[in-house]
């Protein structure tokens, strides 16, 4: 059993452990820690956000975006993920928490721009050096 099968493992039986998810309960809260646990990102990669084709660097300072992504996609999809396997569930909240609107790489990516606005998504950005006499 790979560890990717083993969280899935765990992050299913989370779901299934926990009551409706619009209601507070424990075994709501033990789904937030399990989430972060095992579909968060731990370590610095890089991910493609869903729609671009440039890889950013996503480190575990947006683990928060991607935990809250997550649980979004789950709530709005409540049944349909407690239909999914335990692997197909791991796949689809992981994409979620990383690629996906609100996830993790588009955060990054909004971090890369520093502090720009007026920059619709997908559209490149490029530094470049100007010359003195190019500033007017």
């Amino acid at each position: 059993m790979t560890t990717r099968d083993v969280k899935a493992e765990q992050l299913a039986e989370s779901l299934r452990q926990c009551g409706p998810l619009a209601q507070v309960s424990d075994g709501r809260d033990d789904l937030w820690l399990t989430i972060q646990e095992v579909v968060c990102t731990r370590s610095t990669c890089h991910i493609v956000p869903m729609g671009s084709t440039s890889p950013v660097w996503v480190t575990p300072e947006h683990s928060t975006d991607e935990l809250i992504a997550a649980m979004e996609w789950l709530v709005a999809h409540e049944a349909q993920a407690r239909a999914m396997a335990p692997r197909e569930l791991f796949i689809m909240l992981r994409g979620v928490a990383t690629r996906g609107a609100l996830g993790s790489a588009r955060a990054a990516q909004a971090d890369a721009l520093h502090g720009m606005t007026h920059v619709s998504p997908g559209e490149p950005v490029v530094f470049a050096d100007l010359e003195m006499s190019e500033v007017a």
